[in-house]
């Protein structure tokens, strides 16, 4: 009887798996990934995962075009600006001129009623009685060219998200990449804590003279041409316009220039803004579980591009992958983040698309940070006794180039990644500026591995051993199997060479790279990637990874930006301003070359995004430039 009932069950669960699922909820998109949120302050977001909802909830004046990275289409702004229609301007002072028309009767998610007692109240729209309707005050909850210039300002002075800086790198045409650093040259002093109130007053003054709102128009005056300036405004972060009396309200920067400093750089949960959003997107946010790590989106019937025909979109962490599969196929999950190694497997489920190498502009990498915290949790002892390393272990470069030796790219491009992708060579990838074919990569070389580990640290890194902690997110399950390839290729080369891989959730994750004021993790893997298809400005491929001010360097400690700054910074300044693409692909290449003569980072793979979802679902668009930020105004399902 038991083995019946045995056959009995492998039978079932084969019909099962052989059945494609039937549609549940039609007006409801179910999304599983292995990510979490921090905020939803687009302002303070500063990482892809917190874009994803950022992307539906709020606006910007321009939008990318389906899956293009330099084509745009109107959002806030009525009309793309460009040369031909006469609102892209380069005056004879060399001063360019952008003018965005701002579209009229766009309303956010809630708008101010003037109350009986003379108070203002904040209503959903969607929500409101007819008296109500007649009761909104003008201006609360309808955006105009002031609220633009608001947004962007606050994203500015909140000084929080390298993201949000880019927007202060355009204004001052890449000279300063924050607002510190703009303040301290204003103000005449050597550091920020120096500034006094006349220099902060200069420095809000300063940003405000490049963002002219008018009735009708935000015109943004740029000192000099910025290549990416209309990518920038459509970037789901701080170009995010929100409502300026909304904000207020709720307790954020006035707007006044005296006042900016008592709102920069605020803890995530002295922000008053980081758990509550009033967009003008195609969605609202109805809840944010952040115990069980889940979102939910509804739908705003009064999107001023007409309601989405999504009713609700349920977003949930589900780090195992074994989790994920089994509620995609019970019809649970519409669609379903999935691991390389199973897309064949999903794409012999019956009514399951599964689509694959779908175009990146990303790598995955493992960096190398120094110096960290001397009391860091993951240093071991402190000092190469083969129970730890020092605290600027990856300052020597026969260090970072024996690990750059000891990686088996080909084991990982082909037992991890099933020759989907390429080695990276470096920060630029394929179809961007300074990729070249033939450009310099390692590969795995235990012999030049050992030869660098012998020479590294007067030889005490080779007779003593190390003992050093990577950290991973939970449920990347090709990060995890690269390092752990690493981790046995080193212990190959030497057994006193110890590795050990550290699992985060993406919060706990951020937290610790970004949280605290000084590094604690000396190696990390992630993947990032530009925001623009240039590679230099303030987040192009090549300033992210080579700029003592890029992404890289935030986390990278005090030793990596000083290498930054002494070899990769007047390159990269020296491209920038250049305005002839021939002159300025040369030299990225050549900051290409160097990123491998250097060892700045363990470059691995180009990413190879893929999508799987029920065949019910429709609409699904990929855009590289926003990292599997979807845009669910554009879906819907059908049988």
């Amino acid at each position: 009887m038991r083995r019946l009932l045995i056959g009995l069950v492998v039978a079932l669960v084969l019909c099962a798996i052989g059945a494609s699922a039937q549609m549940k909820n039609p007006g409801t998109l179910t999304y599983l990934w292995i990510n979490d949120i921090k905020t939803l302050d687009p302002a303070y977001a500063s990482s892809t995962p917190e874009s994803y909802p950022i992307y539906n909830i709020y606006d910007r004046l321009l939008n990318y075009y389906e899956g293009e990275i330099s084509t745009f289409i109107p959002g806030i702004a009525s009309v793309v600006p460009s040369v031909d229609n006469g609102l892209i301007v380069q005056g004879a002072d060399g001063k360019v001129y952008y003018t965005f028309p701002i579209q009229r009767g766009v309303r956010c998610h809630q708008v101010g009623v003037q109350q009986g007692d003379g108070t203002i109240a904040w209503v959903y729209y969607d929500d409101l009685t007819d008296q109500q309707t007649r009761d909104i005050v003008p201006g609360y909850g309808e955006l105009t060219a002031e609220d633009v210039k608001y947004s962007w300002m606050r994203a500015m002075m909140l000084g929080i998200s390298w993201m949000s800086d880019a927007i202060l790198s355009m204004v001052t045409g890449g000279e300063y990449a924050n607002v510190e650093e703009l303040a301290v040259a204003l103000a005449g002093v050597d550091s920020f804590d120096q500034v006094d109130e006349a220099g902060l007053i200069a420095t809000y003054e300063e940003l405000s003279r490049h963002l002219v709102a008018k009735p009708g128009t935000l015109e943004l005056i740029l000192d000099r041409p910025f290549p990416a300036a209309l990518g920038i405004t459509a970037l789901p972060y701080g170009a995010s316009i929100i409502d300026k009396e909304w904000a207020i309200a709720q307790g954020a920067w006035p707007g006044t220039a005296e006042t900016w400093i008592d709102y920069h750089k605020p803890q995530l949960e002295s922000d008053p803004l980081f758990e509550v959003e009033n967009g003008s997107g195609p969605f609202v946010m109805e809840s944010w579980d952040r115990a069980e790590k889940k979102w939910v989106l509804k739908r705003f019937e009064n999107y001023f591009r007409g309601p989405a025909q999504l009713e609700r979109v349920i977003v949930r962490c589900v780090p195992e992958w074994s989790t994920r599969r089994l509620q995609f196929e019970a019809g649970d999950a519409d669609l379903v983040v999935t691991p390389t190694e199973f897309l064949d497997e999903m794409a012999t489920r019956k009514g399951v698309t599964v689509v694959r190498d779908l175009p990146c502009v990303w790598t995955a990498d493992t960096f190398f940070v120094w110096p960290v915290r001397a009391d860091s949790a993951y240093i071991g002892s402190g000092k190469l006794d083969g129970q730890g390393i020092p605290t600027d272990f990856f300052s020597d470069l026969d260090v970072r180039k024996g690990f750059c030796y000891a990686m088996d790219y080909e084991a990982m491009l082909e037992q991890v990644l099933l020759g989907y992708t390429v080695q990276a060579r470096g920060p630029t990838v394929r179809g961007i500026m300074g990729y070249r074919e033939d450009s310099p990569i390692y590969s795995y070389d235990p012999v030049k591995a050992e030869e660098h580990f012998r020479a590294a640290w007067g030889g005490a890194v080779w007779e003593n051993g190390f003992k050093v902690t990577a950290m991973c997110i939970a449920g990347t399950l090709d990060w995890e199997a690269s390092l752990g390839i690493l981790q046995q290729r080193l212990a190959a080369i030497n057994p006193r060479f110890k590795l050990e891989i550290l699992n985060l959730q993406w919060a706990s994750f951020a937290d610790l790279l970004w949280g605290e004021s000084n590094e604690s993790v000396p190696l990390v893997i992630c993947n990032w990637g530009p925001d623009y298809t240039d590679p230099g400005g303030p987040l192009g491929a090549a300033t992210y990874f080579l700029s003592s001010t890029g992404l890289v360097s935030g986390y990278g400690g005090a030793g990596y930006r000083q290498l930054m700054a002494d070899n990769f910074d007047p390159l990269l300044k020296e491209a920038w301003n250049e305005l002839d693409p021939s002159v300025r692909e040369p030299i990225y290449a050549r900051l290409q070359e160097m990123s491998h003569e250097y060892a700045t980072s363990l470059f691995l793979f180009e990413g190879s995004d893929s999508a799987v979802y029920h065949d019910y679902l429709k609409g699904y668009t990929y855009n590289p430039i926003t990292y599997g930020a979807l845009d669910y105004y554009a879906m819907y399902k059908e049988e």
